[in-house]
């Protein structure tokens, strides 16, 4: 399948190097505004007879592009997905899907009416990992609270407080901690738990209008979720789902690096399998699959779901004062 990457940050090194796993992935192409950026990313990673796209009308356009990896700045999610996916590309778009629920609406009308595949590239629900932790939870016995911890200082914090304005900390590019981190152990809390009955967030906002850190509480009648989060603190980054039987420990809920049973009498049972350093390899071969079966819609990462943690981080934004620009049309 001919795959045009669109854009040329860390994730889609992650993502390229770990597509090249799959037998049935072909970069055909990738997509940076400038020329120049499109062939150093090639380079590095040595791929000598991919093409450089320069827009996302060039990339629609060319017959050739069976599907379209979307890692651009999450403000450009749905314009661009909404283009590939009328130009007959299947899209997988990096998360958070778009900037609002409005805008995840409008990718999934445009996937519909062109009988296009759209999956939101959420690639923890895809590892091996993820399995183990479905089957662990009838451990536990009832479960009473979810707590998801993603606290990772960073870097472009530094820069932030010497005076720059790096796009991660800017309303105008639907950033903040919340949408970059703290979905991580959403997506999974609702994969697992479905929709919350009721949203409560709290966070600190930096002057830029976005939140540096905060707190998520997702009430589910007979049992509670938090969701604790920052890029202006480092956390030990261990997440606990709590039953009347014992409790599951996940170290670095984003990959599920370790899966923990602690039973109520200090019994430890190791559940997880080995680690796999390419760990996008198994939602990009689910999405080849996918479309290979004339499927519209991932049976993982499914749209409902989508919607799902979409109106989460609607409402938990709009508690948090963080408005995007977007958010006003």
């Amino acid at each position: 399948m001919n795959f045009v990457i669109v854009g040329t940050n860390f994730i889609s090194d992650t993502l390229l190097e770990a597509a090249k796993t799959v037998s049935e992935f072909t970069l055909y192409g990738v997509c940076s505004r400038a020329y120049a950026s499109g062939e150093d990313f090639l380079a590095k990673h040595a791929i000598a007879h991919a093409k450089v796209f320069t827009s996302i009308d060039q990339v629609c356009s060319d017959e050739n592009v069976d599907a379209v990896y979307i890692a651009a700045p999450n403000s450009l999610h749905k314009n661009y997905a909404a283009a590939c996916l009328n130009a007959g590309k299947h899209v997988l778009g990096e998360k958070p899907a778009a900037a609002n629920s409005q805008e995840l609406v409008a990718i999934l009308t445009a996937a519909k009416h062109n009988n296009r595949l759209y999956m939101e590239a959420m690639m923890t629900t895809h590892l091996p990992n993820f399995s183990v932790l479905r089957q662990a939870i009838e451990k536990i016995g009832t479960p009473r609270k979810y707590i998801g911890q993603y606290s990772q200082y960073s870097s472009r914090y530094d820069k932030f407080k010497n005076g720059e304005r790096p796009n991660t900390f800017l309303p105008e590019f639907a950033n903040g901690a919340l949408v970059d981190l703290g979905v991580y152990p959403l997506y999974i809390l609702i994969a697992l738990w479905g929709a919350p009955n009721a949203v409560q967030a709290s966070g600190v906002l930096l002057e830029t209008g976005v939140d540096g850190a905060g707190d998520v509480l997702l009430n589910y009648n007979d049992k509670q979720a938090v969701i604790s989060y920052s890029k202006i603190s480092q956390g030990d980054n261990f997440t606990e789902i709590q039953g009347e039987k014992g409790r599951i420990r996940i170290e670095a809920v984003s990959l599920l690096k370790r899966i923990q049973f602690i039973a109520n009498d200090g019994t430890v049972e190791e559940l997880s399998l080995p680690f796999e350093k390419h760990f996008m390899r198994y939602e990009v071969a689910h999405f080849i699959e996918t479309t290979k079966t004339e499927q519209l819609e991932s049976a993982v990462n499914t749209h409902q779901l989508s919607i799902d943690v979409m109106h989460v981080l609607d409402k938990a934004r709009a508690q948090l004062g963080v408005i995007y620009p977007t958010d006003l049309q």
